[in-house]
């Protein structure tokens, strides 16, 4: 019990100790006071229990009523525990002088620190470290582990600054749950309080119909939301129109299409990005739902299901510069021939092992005079003689020619291209 006791406070005071490094009001001599009474105790009740030495005349067998062999036992296992417990409390001592060793050092690299040069950065030159101490991701949340929330816990001088520069808070993950959703609002509104009115750049992921509690929290700010990707998977009825968002300018959709058929024809006029990142495979007449969109964009991921829904993309997209695009299956009809002057960029994938050829024709149609960036994806059956005659028409415009994850060609094949253009880049991925 006394071992128990000693090992219990022992950790207590320990665990204090431990504390006392972040919350300077925890009070160390309490514990150590209560293990010194306990012990007092302890020392007490043993000798309340001590028997008095017997004379010599008196009676060997008995003491008090007591047989003298009971009591001797007694008193060894009295010595046994007092033993024991000088040893724990050696352990403890020892134990004790490391952890005032770790204090001591924690003050010395404080002193350091406080004398540092760290300490005495101009906060023009700390706000130019701290962009560089937040994570990668594209969205932040606010865990209390990472920066921006993690600079704010150092000191207070690293906080005040953290908390002023408003580029530090100016990309947010937001999560909508109805689980926890109060608690998860506050700490999103104080975030978005410290943008201080700059473009902000937001990722919102619902986890089941509360697009309305969404837009009650973003309210204050929809005219700095200048990039929005928005996650519908779980929306029953999304109750969401893209006009809330009258600044944006940069707009990524991932959902099912009944969530999106509507509020897609309420999209700014600013918009100049619009993608759809691996889903759904648009035909004719969903590309034609969203006619009046097309006409604004500069960059477009989408997918289609066959050739005359990507030349009727290219149609629709007149100032499109950028392009990201899949084609799931060929299709026997004969495509027109188009041509289109500000392509720069094209993202270009098949259906690999399947659907026969996605890409044949394709180049045969296409005439893109500016085109300077060409990447090619699954694609097992590659138009090689197509694809030669596409470049001969091409101006020498294309600079590079990257070909992707099963974009079959040979070195031969490639070997061609350069001959035809002396100074594309061919780059084949492992």
């Amino acid at each position: 019990m006394i071992l128990k006791f000693l090992e219990r406070n022992f950790l207590i005071m320990t665990d204090d100790c431990n504390m006392q490094t972040v919350n300077s009001n925890v009070n160390f001599s309490t514990a150590v006071t209560d293990v010194i009474g306990a012990l007092q105790n302890m020392i007490a009740d043993l000798g309340n229990s001590t028997a008095t030495i017997p004379s010599r005349n008196h009676a060997l067998f008995t003491l008090k009523g007591r047989s003298l062999n009971a009591i001797l036992t007694e008193r060894q296992q009295q010595l046994d525990t007092l033993k024991t417990v000088m040893e724990s409390i050696q352990n403890i001592h020892a134990q004790l002088v490391e952890e005032k060793d770790k204090v001591i050092e924690s003050i010395n690299l404080h002193e350091r620190l406080e004398s540092s040069a760290l300490w005495r950065l101009p906060t023009e030159i700390l706000s130019h470290i701290f962009v560089y101490c937040l994570p990668e991701d594209e969205y932040l949340s606010p865990a209390s582990r990472l920066g921006p929330i993690l600079l704010t816990r150092i000191c207070r001088r690293w906080r005040e600054v953290v908390v002023s520069m408003s580029r530090l808070w100016c990309r947010l993950r937001l999560e909508v749950q109805h689980d926890d959703w109060q608690q998860r609002a506050f700490c999103y509104e104080a975030w978005l309080k410290r943008t201080s009115g700059q473009p902000l750049s937001l990722a919102l992921h619902f986890y089941g119909n509360g697009t309305r509690q969404a837009q009650t929290l973003l309210q204050p700010h929809i005219h700095q939301i200048t990039s929005l990707y928005i996650d519908f998977h779980g929306v029953d009825e999304p109750g969401f129109s893209f006009k809330f968002f009258p600044a944006l300018q940069e707009l990524s959709i991932v959902g099912h299409t009944a969530a999106i058929a509507q509020p897609i024809s309420q999209l700014p006029s600013m918009l100049t990005s619009l993608k759809f990142p691996g889903m759904w495979w648009f035909d004719l007449e969903l590309l034609a739902s969203f006619a009046p969109v097309w006409a604004q964009l500069t960059e477009v991921e989408i997918y289609v299901d066959k050739q005359d829904a990507f030349i009727r993309l290219l149609q629709l997209c007149p100032n499109l510069s950028s392009l990201k695009t899949g084609i799931v299956v060929s299709q026997v009809q004969p495509l027109e021939p188009f041509t289109h002057p500000t392509l720069e960029s094209l993202h270009v994938c098949g259906r690999a092992w399947i659907f026969g050829n996605p890409l044949s024709g394709v180049f045969n149609t296409l005439s893109l005079p500016n085109l300077r960036v060409l990447d090619v994806w699954n694609t097992s059956m590659w138009p090689h003689e197509e694809f030669k005659g596409f470049l001969a028409q091409s101006e020498r415009s294309l600079e590079n020619l990257n070909f992707g994850a099963v974009a079959i060609t040979t070195e031969e094949q490639r070997a061609e291209y350069v001959a035809l253009m002396p100074f594309l880049k061919v780059v084949v991925d492992p």
